[in-house]
């Protein structure tokens, strides 16, 4: 009999043993004041004489067996010197469902009552697919009340009886040495249950040449989601080979002959215990020179020992990996016909990605990369006292809004893999049936496993998974609490600090320029601890729902399930988090959501009421004629911070569909079928049904030519209507259309690589869909372009600083810049270009450097305005948000009545597809009134899984919305 899986939020696995009775001792920490008072009972009777306890302490994200004990004839079991923290308490008992508890324990007694319910049993056999039976197949069962998992393996007769489980439904999986890994749901008690594993299939690949001639020791390449690294093995003079134990699921081949390679073969779908055949066929293939060098400038040195990455198709399972030598250079192939790209990486630099390789050019691919830096600091506790053994971790984003992840140990694993993939994949030999790796194969370790000697999760006496040889040292603090983080990639980024003594912090954002060094201070909490209970509408406590918490401020995030008491409980949280709790694993919307605080060094326990559901919302659509429409599309929003919700349904062939839980709500409802005009509208809460009734769309035509007359192709042509954006580009002749418009105002802008963008307001007519509006002709003239230098108040070149036309946003969403904004390098040079003619005003932006504005600043179509000199000396208030998530927009202030209103809105951002536009006045986020800039960004930054809901002015019409929220960069 098995006893424990796992622990919730991570992948349960089966226990390869019976605990012991005995108390061993937790590895951490010399605080054992807490005591363990628990009355076990049968659900509907008396005490349980004889029921095992025991306490599983969670430290670090490691599971400790710290306690255990047998309960009297009274059912009550004593465990004491038990550590403070979170922990799991189990209660088994012959004959009974496992019960459990998850809470923290402080100093002194917790008293905890488990109710063991009558057990339910199942009986399972396990076959291969000639049926016969699989003796020692290991079994998992996960379902019912209880979040953990009841493992059982089978007998000689393939036959298991696993007994303690909770009610059905189960989830339950088979595994066995040698067949593919089944899971079976929606068991039922009572069910005769036969689970049939099939053996391992086998591929068979041929090689043939251009004239289909089998081809003899050409090498074949094999990888797959369950096979990695990549294998090879050699055709025989057949030109064939077979390659067998192979799971079910896809796989890719490609094969190479000397300088013959043929196309990599993706997709190739392999059924359980399936046998199939395929052919690859060669052709010539072509070499790529590359070479790596220190900068772009012309005093750049070549780099030896660079990694350089080829990969065909942008995404390859077949990678070519080479080291440059003493002059920065390396071959790499062959190759196939098509695209692919190059990236390459050295020590002391930012790693350089996706290059693309021309197609038909054999000349050499120069690969500049530039250097990195060192991000340095020290860490400390609120009593300023250092910390020592703190991981640090680097994120943010570079100055091209690519985002930022910097980990040794992570670093590690890239390069581990690049040694093994630099001498090319490993061969396979034949073994009977099956290709095999020569040589021993290492396990591959559990995800989480329970071990009763106190040694840390992963297997009897294995190191923690932190300090093993596989992992290369991470950036830690030292005595003193300082740390020196390098390579670092240049950019605004942040220090992620994590000790399992407090809750992790991140330093304030920095600029880190390239080959500079930067330094933070970083404060570290001992946290809280959070315990609670979920129940339902009645007071009955529910089981096996998901909890999650947030930070209001940082990445911070766990989730749990609730045991089968309905507890839940948390350790080192932060002093401010949004706890909920969601239904089911699937659902992304929480049924509860509550702000918390929690003072530091104190335990909080809240108890979180389930809502009886709310009932569907009726809805109906119709066109104007009053026929019901198929397929619509309903999404609704609710506009109640307290009640999150966002639903989609369509529509049956009545025009009929049901908004679940969506009655009784303030909601934004957006519709929209094919051929008709998108529908936005609010309804009250009272609402019994939605009716609607939509119109034939509207189409616009228009033509985009240069300022001589010529058509443009390829012009990048978006209407901005209060429905949201529409795309479109123009044909060779100039002409675009754009359809599925409702009519009302919109902005059109236009866009053509070498020419200024226009930007004008249009009316789209109602016309019921009768005609094409006809928009006005755009003539684009040549662009203007400026270069010059962005510097600092000393007259130093300010690297990552934005430029633009009349005004540079303050908040982007996490990629690339927008159009019409440059960045500069790290001389502080920049290039603006699509330009207008004229005198035009340009603004600069730097983070914690200043924002400046140039006036008179003269723009010739067709030329360059050379050598622009910006200063930066005004400081600027933004703060980077400390939040996981937030809305990319910048805000500004009117004079008296002060209002807060939107400046600029990102391009492609959640807020613009939410319909936020400039010029909005921001009224109440989350049904609080803003005065401020300072109140409006504080309430727009949170947890990134949650919603914000706003209120605007847009004219003299006022608008509620809901925004999701996002990464943000400054």
């Amino acid at each position: 009999m098995l006893v424990l899986a796992g622990i919730p939020g991570t992948k349960l696995r089966v226990l390869p043993h019976v605990l012991p009775l005995g108390v061993p001792i937790v590895p951490h920490g010399d605080d054992k004041s807490a005591k363990v008072e628990a009355t076990v009972r049968a659900a509907g009777a008396g005490p349980i004489d004889g029921a095992r306890v025991q306490v599983f302490s969670i430290v670090d994200g490691a599971a400790y067996l710290s306690g255990a004990a047998t309960t009297g004839a009274d059912g009550r079991a004593t465990i004491a010197e038990l550590p403070r923290g979170e922990v799991w308490i189990l209660a088994d008992a012959a004959g009974r469902a496992r019960a459990t508890s998850h809470v923290v324990l402080s100093e002194g007694t917790h008293a905890v009552d488990l109710e063991l319910a009558e057990e339910h049993r199942l009986e399972v056999t396990v076959r291969d697919e000639h049926g016969a039976p699989i003796d020692g197949a290991e079994l998992e069962i996960v379902g019912g009340a209880d979040p953990l998992a009841i493992g059982g393996r089978t007998g000689g007769d393939g036959v298991a009886h696993v007994g303690r489980l909770g009610g059905a439904p189960w989830v339950v999986t088979a595994r066995a040495v040698g067949y593919e890994e089944v899971a079976q749901r929606g068991v039922r008690e009572g069910d005769k249950l036969v689970v049939t594993l099939r053996r391992l299939g086998a591929l068979v690949v041929k090689v043939v040449d251009r004239d289909s001639e089998p081809v003899e020791g050409a090498h074949v390449q094999i990888t797959g989601a369950t096979l990695w690294p990549a294998r090879v093995a050699e055709t025989t003079k057949e030109g064939s080979v077979r390659i067998g134990g192979l799971g079910a699921g896809s796989y890719a081949l490609r094969a190479t002959h000397d300088g013959d390679v043929s196309a990599i073969e993706l997709g190739v779908m392999l059924s359980r215990g399936e046998e199939k055949t395929i052919t690859l066929r060669l052709v010539p293939g072509r070499w790529v020179a590359v070479r790596v060098m220190d900068g772009e400038n012309e005093e750049a040195r070549p780099i030896g020992s660079a990694r350089v990455s080829l990969a065909e198709g942008g995404i390859s399972p077949f990678p070519f990996e080479a080291r440059t030598d003493k002059e920065g250079r390396a071959r790499l192939g062959p190759i196939g016909p098509g695209s692919a790209t190059i990236a390459a990486r050295a020590d002391g630099f930012v790693p350089r990605g996706s290059m693309r390789v021309p197609e038909n050019d054999a000349k050499e691919i120069i690969i500049p990369l530039v250097r990195a830096g060192v991000l340095a600091g020290r860490v400390v506790d609120t009593r300023g006292f250092p910390i020592d053994g703190a991981t640090i971790e680097i994120i943010g984003t570079d100055f091209y809004g690519a985002p930022i992840a910097d980990d040794p140990r992570r670093t590690s694993f890239r390069e581990a893999h690049f040694e093994a993939m630099l001498p090319g994949p490993t061969r396979l030999v034949p073994a009977g049936e099956l290709g095999v790796m020569p040589g021993a194969v290492p396990p591959i370790p559990h995800a989480f496993t329970v071990t009763p000697t106190g040694s840390p999760i992963g297997g009897p006496g294995s190191p923690s998974p932190s300090r093993t040889a596989d992992t290369d040292e991470p950036w830690v603090t030292r005595n003193d609490g300082t740390f020196r983080a390098a390579p670092a990639s240049p950019g605004r980024i942040r220090a992620l600090v994590r000790h399992p003594q407090y809750v992790e912090a991140l330093s304030d954002a920095v600029t880190l320029v390239t080959g500079g060094e930067a330094s933070v201070d970083v404060v570290m909490h001992a946290g809280g601890w959070l315990d609670g209970r979920v129940v339902d509408a009645a007071g009955h406590t529910v089981a096996g729902v998901r909890v999650q918490i947030a930070a209001t401020r940082g990445s911070f995030e766990r989730s749990t399930k609730t045991a089968t008491d309905g507890t839940f409980a948390f350790a080192s949280v932060p002093d401010s988090v949004v706890v909920s709790v969601f239904q089911d694993d699937e659902s992304s919307q929480a049924a509860v959501r509550e702000l918390v605080k929690i003072p530091e060094r104190e335990k909080k326990s809240i108890t979180l009421t389930l809502p009886e559901a709310r009932p569907a919302l009726a809805a109906i659509v119709k066109d104007d004629r009053g026929y019901p429409l198929d397929a619509a599309q309903i999404t609704a929003h609710s506009l109640d911070p307290a009640a999150p919700l966002r639903v989609t349904a369509f529509t049956d062939e009545r025009g009929e569909a049901k908004l679940a839980g969506a009655k009784g709500l303030p909601l934004r409802i957006e519709v929209s079928a094919s051929s008709y005009a998108p529908k936005i509208l609010t309804t009250e809460p009272a609402l019994e049904k939605l009716d609607i009734a939509l119109r034939l769309a509207e189409r616009a035509t228009g033509e985009v030519r240069s300022s001589r007359g010529d058509p443009l192709a390829d012009a990048d042509v978006v209407l901005y209507t209060e429905l949201g954006a529409r795309h479109a580009r123009t044909d060779a002749s100039g002409t675009y259309t754009v359809s599925g418009l409702a009519p009302g105002p919109a902005k059109l802008r236009v866009r053509a690589p070498g020419h200024s963008p226009v930007t004008r307001d249009v009316k789209i007519p109602d016309s019921g869909g009768a005609r094409a509006f006809t928009l006005p002709r755009i003539e684009l003239g040549g662009e203007g372009i400026v270069e010059g230098v962005v510097v600092d108040g000393r007259g130093d070149p300010v690297q990552g600083a934005r430029v633009a036309r009349d005004r540079v946003p303050t908040y982007l969403a996490i990629g690339a810049a927008p159009p019409g904004v440059a960045v500069t390098d790290a001389r502080g040079r920049f290039k603006l270009g699509e330009l207008p003619e004229g005198d035009l005003t340009l603004e600069a932006y730097a983070a914690d450097v200043g924002r400046t504005r140039v006036t008179g600043v003269r723009v010739v179509a067709g030329r360059s305005t050379i050598d622009l000199k910006i200063t930066l000396e005004k400081l600027d208030k933004a703060v980077d948000p400390s939040a996981s998530g937030g809305v990319a927009v910048t805000l500004g202030e009117t004079s008296e009545p002060r209002e807060v209103v939107l400046v600029a809105v990102a391009e492609g951002s959640e807020a613009e597809r939410a319909g936020l536009a400039p010029n909005d006045v921001l009224l109440e986020v989350d049904g609080t009134r803003v005065k401020t800039i300072d109140e409006a960004r504080a309430k727009l930054n949170g947890p990134i899984a949650d919603d914000v809901v706003v209120k605007l002015r847009r004219g003299e019409r006022t608008e509620t919305v809901r925004v999701g929220r996002e990464q943000v960069r400054r």
